[in-house]
């Protein structure tokens, strides 16, 4: 059998505009929970010299490096599967 089956197609289509809708969530908010987590932390513990709120801060970073890691490999990925089709 030659090409591919259109239906798999279509679905592999819609895959495609449905991970174009949620890549923005996807990015933004863990970016908005770890900022505003950092923020946090600077406020009530960083400023005042409070080491409490290290933890705070750990969680902050491996939420913000986790998504950096994660974003740009799916990032590209969307880019080359949105030339592709």
């Amino acid at each position: 059998m030659n090409g591919t089956n259109p239906q798999k197609e279509a679905i592999q289509k819609l895959l495609l505009r449905l991970e174009l809708w949620f890549a923005p969530i996807l990015i933004i908010v863990p970016l908005a929970v770890s900022l505003f987590l950092i923020w946090d932390w600077y406020a009530r513990g960083g400023s005042v010299g409070l080491s409490r709120y290290d933890g705070e801060l750990l969680l902050a970073l491996l939420i913000l490096f986790g998504n950096i890691a994660v974003d740009i490999p799916f990032l590209r990925s969307i880019r080359t599967l949105r030339k592709k089709g």
